[in-house]
């Protein structure tokens, strides 16, 4: 980062590929850690005990708002960069969680200075909350072990125009563990498609046997697919064909991550391939084969998130709304086909603004609650027929 000019070092094509499954492993460990709490009431039919007691509300069955993030760690470019941001909105009385996708390229304005605000990609502001060396003078609320946390939910919430109740931040690390503890998963793949450029790992700079002039001219001239269809030896075709299928961890990465599929490579492929991986995930827990697996998930998982909620809340959770298992999942997409619009900002990033003009967030706001009142008139529906 270089905090005297407002530039923040962005990561690279394959930095994005790595980041772009995070989110998928922040929203398995939240099901892990009440998941566990589903099985243990299960098992031995006593709610679990509270040994906090919440602050009443006028209604606590009312919807919470919980942010997800996933960001490279240490050893990537960029690691602190939220590539990945979902806000989970929670809807306890029609048993329904929506999730709606952010862009990492929204153009938002923070207070990265006391009383002075800046604008920055919305994916910069977990890595500027948490670095406190680099921007000394940012509001106190903003530093120490929560402010990264605290300015990424600040930026969310003037985007969405929702409050955020919790969030959890986890790094592309966990997933391995993940997957290890549970010793795979059953997917049901939504469709079937092909991927030719999957990057095989160690082969990110390999030549392929090209001579140096080759590679420099190629690299001045071409870029994005294009640059990397170039360079073959880099990459390995997947194939995944429609219906159940067991994976492993490793071929779960390669499920999630994929990206060049002409059939589903975009956001929404990608994302209903997420969601099937967060389907398995919860299905293996709530196997009797998952039970054993749950302490072990809790323990290593939890201690791999970045949080601002306690074990305690997630109890509080289950005991107001109920068994994750029994919530159907819903999810609303803010993108350049909806509400946003590419542009170039000053210093020439390419960012993403309201299409109704820069900072006017009401559009979002109306745009968002249209979708959350939609997606409720709808199950409402669903229960009459």
């Amino acid at each position: 980062m270089d905090p005297e000019n407002g530039q923040i070092r962005y990561p690279t094509a394959e930095r994005k590929r790595r980041t772009a499954l995070l989110i998928v492993c922040v929203v398995a460990v939240v099901l892990v850690g009440i998941g566990f709490i589903s099985v243990v009431h299960r098992l031995t039919g006593v709610p679990p005990t509270l040994s906090v007691i919440p602050t009443p509300t006028p209604d606590p069955m009312a919807p919470k708002n919980v942010l997800l993030l996933g960001y490279g760690g240490a050893g990537h470019d960029g690691g602190l960069l939220t590539d990945t941001m979902i806000l989970a909105h929670i809807v306890p009385k029609e048993k329904k969680l929506i999730l709606i996708s952010i862009p990492r390229d929204v153009w938002v304005s923070m207070e990265v200075k006391e009383g002075t605000q800046s604008s920055y990609k919305i994916n910069a502001a977990y890595a500027i909350g948490s670095d406190d060396k680099a921007y000394p003078k940012k509001p106190e609320k903003y530093k120490g072990d929560q402010g990264g946390l605290t300015l990424a939910e600040e930026a969310v919430k003037t985007v969405t125009g929702l409050p955020v109740d919790f969030a959890a931040a986890l790094d592309f690390s966990g997933f391995s563990g993940i997957m290890k503890t549970l010793g795979g998963i059953f997917i049901e793949v939504p469709y079937e498609f092909e991927d030719k450029l999957y990057p095989v790992k160690g082969k990110e700079k390999d030549t392929c046997g090209k001579p140096d002039d080759e590679i420099q001219a190629v690299t001045a001239t071409m870029s994005g697919t294009l640059l990397e269809e170039q360079f073959p030896c880099r990459y390995e075709t997947l194939k995944f064909e429609k219906g159940k299928q067991f994976m492993d961890g490793e071929t779960a990465l390669k499920f999630v991550r994929s990206r060049h599929s002409e059939v589903g490579g975009g956001d929404f492929g990608r994302s209903l391939r997420q969601q099937a991986f967060l389907m398995g995930v919860k299905n293996r827990l709530l196997s009797f084969e998952g039970i054993t697996k749950i302490v072990p998930l809790v323990k290593d998982g939890l201690g791999m998130v970045h949080t601002d909620f306690s074990f305690q809340d997630a109890q509080m959770m289950l005991e107001r709304y109920g068994s994750v298992s029994s919530y159907t999942v819903e999810s609303v997409f803010l993108n350049d086909q909806t509400v946003f619009e590419l542009a170039t900002s000053d210093d020439m990033q390419s960012i993403l603004i309201p299409k109704t003009g820069i900072g006017d967030w009401n559009s979002i706001h109306a745009y968002i609650a249209g979708e959350l009142t939609r997606l409720s008139e709808a199950s409402e529906s669903a229960v009459i027929k």
